[in-house]
């Protein structure tokens, strides 16, 4: 889980441009619908994070392409 946060760290802080810290939850899976073994992470993701002096900066859109490569 501290994989997916940093890749949302590294992620947010590459489309605002500045390094930001993000808030997220992340909620592991072990299984699939059918109850079939299939591990997996749900991310509950803020829009934006905060920088090095606290203040929050907004990103309304987070470039899924970009996470999901990361």
């Amino acid at each position: 889980m501290n994989s997916a946060i940093k890749a949302l760290n590294d992620t947010l802080s590459y489309a605002l441009r500045k390094e930001v810290l993000a808030g997220a939850i992340v909620v592991s899976h072990p299984f699939g619908r059918d109850l079939g073994s299939n591990p997996h992470i749900h991310p509950l993701i803020n829009e934006g994070g905060f920088d090095k002096s606290g203040k929050f900066i907004h990103k309304k859109i987070i470039p899924y392409k970009a996470l999901r490569r990361t």
